[in-house]
């Protein structure tokens, strides 16, 4: 299957300041409208799933929370409980139990009908990452992917 006049593919680069970066270019050009329909898909780390597998995301949230207000949860999908913890860094090790990015929190800021799809690349371990290959990942992901497009 392709995507064409499905969805426009949108490669942010990772980290919170490469998506922001690319989101108000988009906007700027008017390539697309805060109420558009949105998919997040990518890598995560993890502590509460195995590498390879793919989830949907349940609830955003900040991995460490603003010393100065309460950050709010975003909910994604209301049939998942997997819970994505943002960091502007990768994550070694959290308090917390789920997954964790490095984009999807700024991303649910900004748009409200956002669904993310992970793809769990290692259990919190740089090396690891590094070397993992998750090709069937990537089918199963598109596999949710096109079946919530359809």
């Amino acid at each position: 299957k392709k995507l064409e006049n499905k969805a426009k593919i949108i490669i942010t680069g990772f980290g919170e300041y490469a998506t922001l970066r690319t989101i108000i270019k988009l906007f700027k050009k008017g390539v697309f409208k805060e109420d558009d329909k949105f998919f997040n898909i990518g890598y995560c780390g993890a502590n509460a799933f195995d590498v390879g597998e793919v989830v949907s995301v349940g609830k955003s949230y900040r991995e460490k929370p603003s010393n100065f207000a309460k950050d709010k949860t975003y909910t994604l999908d209301k049939n998942s409980k997997v819970k994505c913890y943002t960091s502007t860094d990768f994550v070694q090790e959290s308090k917390h139990k789920g997954i964790f990015d490095m984009e999807l929190y700024i991303l649910a800021t900004i748009f409200p009908k956002i669904k993310s799809i992970k793809i769990v690349s290692d259990n919190l371990n740089y090396k690891q990452y590094k070397k993992v290959s998750l090709k069937k990942s990537w089918q199963k992901a598109n596999k949710i992917l096109f079946a919530q497009i359809d």
